[in-house]
């Protein structure tokens, strides 16, 4: 029986693979905003990167000030959160993006800054393959439609109105 166990088991890995695999998969979702990967991989890597957005966000208006301007205990709060997401990611440049530009975005949003998308199952093994991006990511082939002006066309254009036609 499971019971009480936090974290999922993929594939037996050891603890130490398990980590690097998970802060390489957390740095290459931060820089590039999406990444594909299987679906119990995708599932592990939403929690963590939803505990680190949301811990740069705690911030608050920290993350919007210059950080040569702060004062000293907003600088310190800085300091420690930076420390406590580095654990994690363990490249500088990626914690600097998240801290710069990503957290900002999220700042008055209560959780759910990521979304999974189901992609089918991988050619060799059967795979079931899901895409994780932030939220605000913009798409490729979204950036070519028009948004609706008024709450009818949204309706229309939602999965109801396309089935009722």
């Amino acid at each position: 029986m499971r019971h009480r166990k936090a974290h999922r088991k993929l594939g037996g890995f050891k603890p130490a693979h398990q980590r690097a695999m998970y802060s390489n998969m957390l740095m290459a979702l931060v820089e590039h905003g999406r990444i594909k990967t299987t679906e119990h991989k995708a599932r592990a890597v939403r929690s963590q990167v939803e505990k680190l957005v949301t811990r740069a966000t705690r911030l608050g208006d920290i993350l919007l000030k210059d950080p040569k301007k702060l004062d000293q205990e907003e600088a310190a709060r800085r300091v420690h959160a930076i420390r406590t997401v580095r654990r994690t990611l363990r490249d500088r440049d990626s914690v600097l993006h998240l801290f710069e530009e990503i957290a900002p975005r999220y700042l008055g949003r209560p959780g759910g800054y990521t979304r999974l998308l189901k992609l089918g199952f991988r050619k060799g093994d059967n795979a079931s393959m899901m895409l994780v991006e932030f939220v605000d990511a913009e798409m490729p082939e979204r950036e070519g439609r028009e948004a609706p002006t008024n709450e009818t066309e949204k309706k229309k254009k939602g999965l109801l109105g396309r089935l009722r036609g």
